[in-house]
């Protein structure tokens, strides 16, 4: 009777041991998912409810097509890096193109009267060895030429594929800042190639943006959030209704950026993320041989390797993963397309505000050849 009394003690004291280690389980996994719920809805997630824009109904053009769905200009297949195709020669239509490109740049500067005596030297890779020179925009196809700069500095495809320092930072071992001296030097020796890579400014405005501020941002980036939306979050309020999202809205990025740009402040400078072309690459001072544009990365990228005669080096194929591009726009950190969402951010703006924008950006556009009437659809009326 004693030992029979015994183990029904022990199986009731081991029975509460699991039903309180049950418990326990529970009650971590409700408050944890609980816990992921709030943070989806309110630092994942920016509920401001941005207004309709007004006149979609109309059939866009294939411009705007190309805005919203990807590389729609013209006839022209999307600019996509498929596999196991080799580098080939440039056909005349993009090296009368190419051409076009360098002529418009040097006439905006021309009649801008744009005078650029100094050159920002400090974005750029200078590599003697292979005649080739690069100023390096942010947002603008730079994981692909950073790759193709590691691949000339020597670094193994191996290597760059497991290591885990930053490709700018092991591209700046092999190729340091240049003096200014050094780059004109560089720029003005015959048989280089300068080159200098540009995407559509507000695309690339939009793309740094929801990378850098939107969401969760680096310490550096935070700090500014944190600025913008204690100065714009009121009048933001009055206009959307309540914000929940603790990094800044589009339209008050904006506001930021137009005001900074308004008010001449002395001490305020663009962020490299996104600052103007022209003030970021000089090209009215550095007179570029090719222009490149990330709507059309593949055959300018194939110009300057066959020109150079780099195939032996980077690959006789365009095969390499990293260099590929999912889709002509690089994707923001949640995998959404940058270019779809062009219109829900842009609404949240009004024609003002878009004026003020193309004072910044402007010269851009016209300088490369963009068109930015597209965007007086999207804005409020």
């Amino acid at each position: 009777m004693l030992s029979v009394k015994r183990l029904r003690m022990k199986m009731k004291t081991k029975a509460f041991h699991y039903l309180r280690c049950g418990a326990k389980t529970v009650t971590f996994l409700f408050w944890a998912t609980l816990y992921m719920v709030v943070m989806k809805m309110t630092i994942f997630k920016s509920n401001v409810t941005a207004p309709v824009a007004r006149d979609w109904s109309i059939v866009p053009d294939n411009y705007t097509k190309w805005l919203l769905q990807g590389p729609v200009l013209g006839d022209e297949e999307p600019e996509m890096y498929p596999n196991n195709v080799e580098w080939t020669e440039p056909d005349n239509a993009t090296i009368v193109e190419l051409e076009k490109r360098a002529e418009r740049v040097q006439d905006v500067c021309r009649k801008r009267t744009i005078k650029s005596k100094s050159i920002n030297s400090k974005e750029f890779f200078v590599d003697h060895a292979h005649n080739l020179v690069w100023c390096n925009i942010f947002k603008a196809a730079s994981s692909s030429w950073l790759y193709k700069f590691n691949i000339l500095g020597g670094y193994e495809k191996k290597f760059l594929a497991r290591t885990r320092q930053t490709p700018l930072m092991l591209a700046r071992k092999k190729f340091p800042r240049p003096s200014e001296e050094e780059l004109r030097d560089a720029v003005n020796t015959p048989g280089v190639i300068s080159l200098l890579v540009v995407r559509e400014p507000f695309v690339r405005l939009l793309s740094a943006y929801r990378d850098k501020l939107e969401n969760i941002a680096p310490p550096y980036y935070r700090k500014l959030a944190r600025a913008i939306v204690a100065e714009n979050r009121e009048k933001a309020t009055k206009l959307f209704g309540p914000i929940k999202s603790f990094g800044p809205t589009f339209y008050e990025f904006v506001a930021y950026l137009t005001k900074k740009f308004k008010d001449r402040d002395k001490l305020f400078t663009f962020d490299e993320h996104w600052a103007p072309y022209y003030q970021f690459c000089s090209p009215c001072a550095v007179n570029f041989s090719v222009i490149s544009k990330v709507e059309t990365l593949t055959r300018d990228s194939a110009y300057v390797i066959q020109q150079l005669g780099l195939g032996h080096v980077l690959g006789r194929k365009v095969n390499d993963r990293r260099t590929r591009l999912r889709t002509v726009m690089n994707k923001s950190k949640d995998g959404k397309n940058t270019t779809a969402l062009m219109k829900r951010y842009f609404s949240q703006l009004d024609e003002r505000m878009l004026n003020d924008l193309l004072l910044i950006y402007g010269i851009d556009f016209e300088m490369f050849g963009y068109d930015p009437k597209v965007y007086r659809r999207y804005v409020r009326k």
